[in-house]
């Protein structure tokens, strides 16, 4: 985000959130718009659920609904029981999926707020087969190859004697890809393949065609023979790249900044921060940044990240503190910056993957940590 594109009224609210918390996050409504584009292409006649998990990823399921649902999307999945009921309190006409359903499996929360459960092993489809009716809808989640949440393929055999399944009305039935992203995983074909063994042994059971979905946002770039019935994209929408090595074919949707709050001297053979882990070879001029670890800047870049100010790489000194962080900005010449200045972590000039691979790890863990802990501003 260009933060001198913004409106009047944006950059008054900006310098509000910076007074006040120290940073703030901006998202890019257009970004998100066309990155939306970019999936309704690849997936034309397909049924897509975005998946908003986790608040969204940190950036805000409600802010994020609102945008998708102009963008003419109908059915969202959410990761748990709680997110479904607080997000049902303002949507009322929209299809809301809940991942993990929890223990015990609260059937009574599930149909008064409407909810559509995934259905995850055989304990909770015994219970939902007993006290759902027909027109109560779930989605059964098979496990091919994750070894995380789903029914295992080998109850399915055992379920194909059992009345269980001819009781419920299922929606579509689903698995989730382990190595998406690599479109040379050869795992990606036998989870597919599996997961198409499960529709044909189920329409056998159930004497119904039962539709199919396994593609999550890198799913969709592995070609049209994945997209299935329904395709459940998240990060795509906020531009997280789908391809391993590979060129984004999409546009990051978040940014984040904090201000300078302090600048001083210091003298040759002083200390930095906490632990006195930084001690500078010459007079230096410092800035302190409203920004440290409780705002998700992880203490891993103690002494070795940098941040931008003016197109400008700048130094991390020191240890990452709880609020704040220290920078060199030795390069600026005094009148060149000043307290309140605008610092950029993440955004125009570098993108919230290459910053993810600073901090050893991955985009999703960056915006999930970051975006929770900062105001957020849509523009």
């Amino acid at each position: 985000m260009e933060t001198e594109t913004l409106s009047i009224k944006l950059k008054n609210k900006s310098l509000k959130y910076l007074s006040e918390h120290g940073s703030v996050i901006y998202i890019s409504k257009k970004n998100i718009m066309y990155n939306s584009n970019i999936i309704l292409k690849k997936c034309i006649n397909k049924i897509i659920s975005p998946v908003i998990k986790s608040d969204a990823y940190g950036v805000s399921a409600k802010s994020l609904i609102n945008i998708l649902i102009d963008c003419g999307y109908t059915s969202f999945f959410l990761g748990r029981l709680s997110e479904g009921i607080e997000i049902r309190k303002k949507y009322k006409n929209i299809e809301l999926f809940i991942l993990n359903c929890g223990h015990p499996f609260n059937i009574k929360h599930l149909k008064k707020h409407k909810l559509i459960p995934v259905i995850n092993n055989l304990e909770d489809l015994k219970l939902w087969s007993q006290y759902s009716n027909r027109q109560d809808y779930c989605v059964m989640h098979f496990d091919t190859g994750m070894n995380r949440l789903g029914i295992n393929l080998q109850d399915l055999q055992y379920l194909s004697d059992k009345k269980y399944l001819k009781n419920i009305n299922i929606k579509f039935i689903m698995s989730h890809l382990t190595s998406a992203e690599d479109i040379n995983n050869i795992m990606n074909k036998e989870q597919l393949n599996k997961l198409k063994s499960c529709a044909e042994l189920l329409k056998i059971i159930t004497k119904k065609n039962i539709k199919t979905s396994i593609c999550n946002s890198s799913g969709i770039w592995l070609g049209k023979k994945y997209l299935l019935d329904i395709v459940r994209p998240g990060a795509a929408f906020f531009g997280i790249n789908p391809i391993l090595n590979e060129k984004n074919p999409l546009k990051e949707a978040v940014s984040l900044y904090a201000q300078i709050t302090q600048i001083k001297d210091v003298a040759k053979n002083s200390t930095i921060g906490y632990g006195r882990t930084l001690t500078v070879k010459k007079d230096t001029r410092i800035a302190i940044i409203s920004i440290g670890y409780s705002n998700g800047l992880s203490r891993l870049l103690s002494n070795t990240g940098d941040v931008y100010i003016k197109e400008k790489k700048l130094k991390i000194l020191g240890r990452v503190s709880m609020d704040l962080t220290v920078i060199d900005i030795s390069i600026f010449k005094d009148e060149e910056i000043k307290n309140g200045d605008i610092v950029e972590i993440f955004g125009p000039n570098r993108s919230l993957e290459k910053f993810a691979k600073i901090n050893k790890t991955i985009p999703y863990e960056i915006l999930c940590t970051m975006a929770k802990s900062n105001p957020k501003i849509i523009t």
